[in-house]
């Protein structure tokens, strides 16, 4: 698998974390942060074991599902300022409207593509402790392959309205954050925020599901 391809499909497998109960058990019991990872994963368990051929078959269910499990234990509005850097706050706010939309679909795109391509594997919580009233936090975890060597996977959490949600993940210590952010800032600088919502929507509208955790 290319070293591209292989990035999605880690980043995947990190956020859908199909964990087997032997390996959460090691952890003495998941916290709040962690259970919201863990209930994504029980999500997926389930339709990967029930409804494969409608994933194999049907792009519009797949996308489906990503809308209904994956979004709203993200924090989107939160990436979606992060990845424009400083050219957020210079946008207007049909501006903002736009590149959310287009950046929406790019990470629809991105997850309904790679999740046909999961298999098997298990993941390992490492210990964490939240202190009474803390609202940022980091879940760090270890994917274990079938003879292949753990990859660390963290995950940057925020509480928000009650709730946590994800705004990051590091893979083996690659921020898929950090990596869109610079991309997008040096598009919009070349490009302006106009020339980087038209790209973004011009490969939306030639991919059925985007293969690429970068637009470039």
């Amino acid at each position: 698998m290319p070293g591209r391809r292989r990035f999605v499909a880690q980043f995947i497998l990190a956020l859908v974390c199909l964990t087997n109960a032997a390996v959460a058990a090691e952890s003495g019991g998941l916290n709040e942060p962690q259970s919201v990872v863990q209930r994504v994963s029980d999500g997926v368990r389930r339709v990967l074991r029930e409804d494969r051929r409608l994933l194999e078959t049907d792009p519009s269910y797949v996308h489906r599902l990503v809308d209904r499990l994956f979004l709203p234990n993200v924090d989107l509005p939160r990436i979606i300022a992060i990845v424009l850097g400083p050219y957020w706050k210079k946008a207007t706010p049909a501006q903002r409207d736009a590149f959310g939309q287009e950046f929406k679909t790019l990470l629809v795109n991105t997850y309904a593509t790679a999740i046909n391509e999961l298999s098997e594997w298990e993941i390992r919580y490492l210990p964490l402790r939240l202190r009474h009233g803390q609202e940022t936090t980091v879940v760090r975890t270890q994917v274990l392959y079938p003879g292949g060597k753990p990859i660390d996977v963290d995950y940057r959490m925020g509480k928000k309205g009650g709730q946590w949600l994800a705004y990051d993940v590091k893979v083996a210590g690659v921020s898929l954050l950090a990596n869109y952010r610079s991309t997008f800032v040096r598009m919009a600088g070349q490009k302006g925020v106009d020339g980087l919502i038209a790209d973004l929507a011009a490969r939306n509208a030639t991919r059925t599901g985007g293969a690429q955790h970068n637009p470039e």
